[in-house]
């Protein structure tokens, strides 16, 4: 697979990932204000909470990227051998195709 290919599925997985963690982040204050509002923790304890939890999931985040990283690697290799193999499997036809070609003009030769 192209370089630049391979670039831009990862650049496009860390934008995921970032997306999903800022998603995260403001959902995660939301439910706190919530929770404040209705006098279940104080602002104290949110501030902590909200602290708590988004650094959970900026570290999820990066383990998710981590693994989707990973495995895009894993495909990009798997389908980069699978390529070069077709490629000499390609190329080993061809040679028996001018082979086969090249018996063919000796023997219309010997027959002249």
């Amino acid at each position: 697979m192209d370089k630049m290919k391979k670039m831009g599925l990862l650049g496009a997985t860390a934008l995921i990932g970032a997306g999903l963690a800022a998603l995260s982040e403001e959902r995660i204050r939301e439910f706190v204000k919530e929770k404040i509002e209705e006098g279940a923790i104080s602002k104290e304890e949110g501030k902590m909470l909200v602290e708590d939890l988004v650094s959970e999931t900026k570290k999820q985040k990066v383990n998710l990227e981590k693994n989707i990283i990973e495995k895009l690697h894993g495909a990009i290799q798997m389908a980069d051998k699978e390529l070069a193999d077709l490629a000499d499997k390609i190329d080993e036809m061809k040679m028996q195709e001018l082979e086969a070609e090249l018996e063919k003009m000796k023997s219309l030769r010997k027959g002249k």
